[in-house]
């Protein structure tokens, strides 16, 4: 059975506070980012996963932790995985927790179990706060860990263009930067009313209306050379014609919008010829179309 796990955008990332558990509650929209990865699963004497990049083979990878989980609440035999990647790993875009849940769903239909997508995304919780919102596919808004989900609706299909420093941000390091800083999250209503301002132009298909809602919260703890590189990103997207640049949940991805189709083709021919060398151009597909099996 193939799959294609398709990665994340946040179009909004509010961290509301700390739990008792160490972790940090959020208040988060997703986009369904249509880039892909490829993931292969079929019946196995024993569980394995095998990729091109070694360091994926690992029993801590979220796929084999999926069939672990699955194994231990359904009794599912063992499967063969095989991984290869298409979504950049340490830039914010979700791509570890796509994997994990389309080796839920791929199971779920592998071994004929009958699991609901809400079901699955309980199960997903458990393997991190992303992966719920990469089982439901379309836009979500995310509370709590991230694992509170709400499917939103839109007919939008955003125009958009990622670029890919080689530095890697990680996420733990994220969050504490955020507690160093001290930084002060915003009161729950000024949240909230502006998450609404964000659904309501979402299922209205209105792209300028967006724009003053979208905001990720980690931009303001970034420093140093991570500062230096999310400027020089968000400067090559909006120096060629993008109306917002964001980045990337965690980063270090930095994605750009533009307003027609047109202009983000002709933005992605001129990124091409001004970007670094080390640096990489992601072009998400027009849909989610290939990710349907």
């Amino acid at each position: 059975m193939d799959w294609f796990p398709h990665g994340k955008i946040n179009l909004s990332l509010y961290i509301t506070g700390k739990r008792a558990d160490g972790y940090h509650s959020v208040d988060t929209i997703y986009w369904p980012l249509p880039l892909y990865d490829y993931l292969r699963l079929e019946p196995s004497e024993t569980p394995r996963l095998a990729s091109p990049v070694s360091a994926l083979e690992s029993p801590d990878n979220l796929v084999l932790k999926a069939w672990q989980l699955m194994r231990e609440l359904y009794g599912i035999p063992p499967v063969a995985f095989y991984l290869e990647k298409g979504i950049p790993w340490e830039a914010g875009l979700g791509g570890g927790s796509g994997d994990a849940a389309a080796a839920l769903l791929a199971l779920n239909r592998l071994f004929r179990l009958g699991l609901t997508r809400r079901k699955l995304c309980e199960i997903g919780a458990r393997l991190g706060a992303d992966v719920p919102a990469c089982i439901l596919e379309g836009p979500t808004r995310g509370r709590g860990s991230g694992a509170e989900v709400e499917a939103l609706a839109s007919t939008l299909t955003l125009p958009l263009l990622i670029v890919k420093p080689p530095q890697g941000f990680s996420t733990p390091a994220m969050y504490r930067a955020w507690d160093e800083k001290g930084a002060k999250s915003r009161p729950l209503e000024a949240v909230e009313a502006t998450q609404q301002g964000l659904i309501q132009a979402l299922a209205a298909g209105r792209l300028q209306e967006m724009l003053p809602f979208l905001h990720n919260d980690f931009e303001s703890v970034l420093e140093g050379s991570e500062q230096a590189v999310w400027e020089q990103a968000a400067e090559l997207l909006e120096g060629q014609g993008a109306v917002k640049s964001l980045l990337c949940g965690s980063g270090s991805g930095v994605f750009g919008l533009w307003e027609t189709e047109e202009a983000r083709q002709e933005a992605k021919e001129k990124i091409r010829t001004t970007l670094p060398e080390d640096w990489q151009l992601l072009v998400p597909f027009a849909g989610l179309e290939r990710g349907i099996k």
